[in-house]
């Protein structure tokens, strides 16, 4: 059996960080963690208002920076993460639709430049662990080949948390990778605890004069083993913990969320250690929503919006966001302005110290300004999604208000409402001391007053604005929906028939985006990928 140690893996981590590289004149850029939550839904987090699963550490992050009220995602991982590592729509590449399956050759293009090949133009060192779903078929379609210069993690779209299997079309097999190596020395290992132990030595062995560029791309809260699984590290301890939650597979995925929450603990403890936290952006975000039914159901809730992951109502591509920097002024505040995931690759490298102006063209908008000054340009609109094969289509614009919708799901009765609310007496009350003791408020060091925390809790908290879904509310691809978001943001009345000049006007910009929309591939998993040809791991078939 082909083995990879650990040890050596971090060797050449230390090497790589310690060879003099020629610097440039950003080298005192900030360094960017972006911790990216996988169907996480908006419920899922305690700043949002439910009680039902504590996530101090996140919590402490959104109170110490800046909650993000209105971050929008595509509604699944491979549109995401491509509108999130190229800042251009995923219509452009024809990435959009169902995610990039095990051992089918898609893939970004491989000459539109990413957001850490841009950022290692500025001196960046740059590394992935975890997730990364954009294609595998190629040794340069992978992340060493578009702009990583390290990388640890999963080339699929999930795998088991402690066999770290990726299943495909009647065939699976091991997919953890040290850069091209199968790791097969870390089997058996929680991939939570795993990747952010990972993360830790990345931070550990970086040279803290190079700004460093750190993606940690969690499979939390993904349903794992055989895409069904809900995997903690102690079932009993996981009962005990949470016992007070009647579902038993919602107790598993609280579980989840508990680990990647001590995650985030441990990656902005280390920061503080090295000294790098004061230098730092740290951003959080979850890729889409939670998935409470249906393919690859995790038990998440996204109450009390609309919809799940794969629809573009609010519960798939609305999503719990935080970023927190000691750069920015006046933290500790909610922004209610529209941001799109497109935004955070001309937003980084403006960070950076990039010139927003040498990435065009770019459908994302450099948001650094109003993040750290709460001036600047604002978003107004944005496509928020289209499948040409599945009929379904949305955008969104009047920064924020309006939402046209043709079509809003890519499998049928998605767009209902699902999942637990967490608010009533059977979860315990929130505890704001955890939070105030969490790692991640203790290494921020700030005294924020307990007042003004829960104020921030309450102004992102939605009550229960759900209502009966008549039948002219279901959103086909035959009729168009409208909702005005700021006064309906649960979608509950379709105002289609009484603003027809907003109809007008947004299906106009929806027509537009057809014009660059490049058509899906037909879905096909190449029988030549299969594990078995290469030790059971999954490889990169078309070099092997």
């Amino acid at each position: 059996m082909l083995t990879v140690n650990y040890g050596k893996f971090l060797l050449l981590i230390y090497l790589c960080s310690t060879i003099k590289t020629t610097r440039s004149k950003h080298s005192d850029s900030p360094h960017v963690i972006l911790i990216v939550a996988d169907d996480v839904g908006w419920n899922d987090v305690g700043f949002h208002g439910s009680n039902q699963i504590p996530t101090p550490n996140i919590d402490a992050l959104a109170y110490n920076g800046i909650i993000l009220n209105r971050f929008y995602t595509a509604p699944s991982c491979t549109p995401s993460r491509t509108a999130l590592l190229t800042g251009q729509y995923p219509t452009r590449f024809g990435l959009q639709g169902i995610p990039i399956a095990a051992g089918e050759n898609q893939h970004l293009p491989e000459d539109v430049p990413t957001l850490p090949e841009r950022l290692k133009e500025l001196g960046y060192k740059t590394h992935l662990i975890g997730k990364w779903n954009l294609g595998a078929a190629f040794k340069n379609v992978t992340p060493n080949g578009r702009g990583f210069d390290s990388y640890f993690g999963y080339w699929n779209s999930y795998i088991g948390y402690f066999d770290h299997e990726a299943k495909g079309d009647n065939m699976k097999g091991f997919d953890m990778h040290y850069n091209f190596e199968p790791a097969w020395d870390t089997y058996g290992q929680y991939a939570t605890d795993l990747f952010t132990k990972v993360a830790e030595e990345m931070i550990w062995q970086h040279d803290v004069s190079q700004p460093m560029f750190l993606m940690l791309s969690h499979l939390a809260g993904h349903s794992g083993k055989n895409g069904i699984e809900l995997e903690v590290p102690d079932v009993e301890e996981n009962d005990r913990m949470f016992g007070y939650i009647a579902d038993v597979k919602r107790r598993r995925y609280a579980g989840i969320i508990h680990e990647l929450d001590k995650s985030v603990g441990r990656v902005i403890e280390v920061l503080e250690d090295r000294k790098m936290l004061d230098n730092s952006v740290v951003i959080i975000i979850s890729d889409n929503g939670a998935q409470t039914v249906g393919n690859y159901r995790n038990w998440g809730s996204n109450w009390p919006l609309r919809g799940l992951k794969m629809t573009v109502h609010e519960g798939g591509i609305r999503n719990f966001a935080a970023a927190y920097s000691s750069l920015f002024q006046n933290p500790g505040r909610v922004n209610n302005d529209l941001f799109f995931i497109a935004d955070l690759m001309p937003t980084i490298y403006a960070a950076g110290g990039g010139n927003v102006e040498d990435l065009a063209p770019m459908d994302g908008i450099n948001q650094w300004q109003l993040l750290t000054q709460n001036t600047g340009l604002r978003r107004s609109e944005a496509l928020l999604h289209i499948d040409e094969v599945r009929k379904c289509s949305a955008y969104i614009s009047d920064y924020g208000r309006y939402k046209l919708i043709n079509g809003s799901s890519l499998f049928e009765d998605y767009d209902l409402y699902f999942g637990e609310d967490g608010r009533d007496n059977s979860s315990p009350p929130y505890d704001i001391n955890a939070v105030i003791s969490s790692p991640a408020y203790v290494a921020i060091g700030k005294d924020i007053p307990v007042d003004r925390m829960l104020q921030l809790r309450k102004e992102v908290t939605m009550g229960n604005c759900r209502r009966p879904i008549s039948p002219n509310n279901r959103c086909n691809y035959k009729n168009w929906c409208l909702y005005d978001l700021f006064e309906d943001p649960c979608e509950t009345t379709n105002l289609a028939s009484t603003y027809p000049e907003v109809v007008d006007k947004l299906s106009q910009k929806l027509a537009e985006a057809w014009m660059h929309l490049k058509p899906q591939k037909p879905k096909f998993v190449d029988p030549r990928a299969n594990p078995i040809y290469c030790n059971n791991t999954w490889f990169t078939w078309l070099d092997d």
